[in-house]
């Protein structure tokens, strides 16, 4: 279950045996994805175009227009509702020391520089292996301390790769 406020105004969704729930109320909305950042859904005969313009993961929020009118979220999982009660709501957030190879591969490209803030998925290198090109992302939150490869760089697997502050 998440719990998503607005404004002043907050809600339960939850999925059961593939049903929506809000509210603890079922509902069938007929949703289709346009894209990676547009949605059509229409519920009780309206029609919702909704665009997501910004997912910020760290802060668990989403900023939406819905029919042109832009709205925050703020997203909460049962989980980080319970760490919250107990004093512990940081202890979800991944902070990262190093960034290792996941399998032998060339450098094809670096996407970041030293001293740069990144944020959980973001790209940080291009990892050229078997002929494809793996897109290599941080795992967690933290500013890049040092980068120990180099563009066209080969590294076996396991091998350092990015250091994080």
């Amino acid at each position: 279950m998440i719990e998503a406020f607005l404004e002043d105004y907050s809600f339960k969704i939850e999925k059961k045996k593939g049903i929506l729930h809000v509210n603890e109320e079922s509902i069938e909305p007929d949703i289709h994805r346009l894209n990676d950042r547009l949605w059509h859904i229409i519920h009780n005969n309206r029609s919702f175009m909704v665009f997501v313009q910004r997912v910020d993961r760290n802060n668990r929020t989403v900023i939406l227009s819905v029919n042109g009118k832009r709205t925050q979220v703020r997203l909460e999982s049962r989980i980080e509702k319970l760490l919250k009660a107990l004093g512990m709501e940081g202890t979800l957030q991944k902070k990262m020391k190093e960034l290792r190879a996941p399998m032998p591969g060339m450098i094809h490209s670096i996407k970041t520089l030293e001293g740069a803030e990144v944020q959980a998925g973001d790209p940080l290198l291009i990892l050229e292996a078997m002929k494809m090109e793996n897109v290599i992302k941080a795992e967690g939150d933290g500013v890049v301390a040092r980068i120990h490869v180099k563009e066209k760089d080969s590294v076996e697997k396991n091998a350092l790769l990015i250091s994080f502050e």
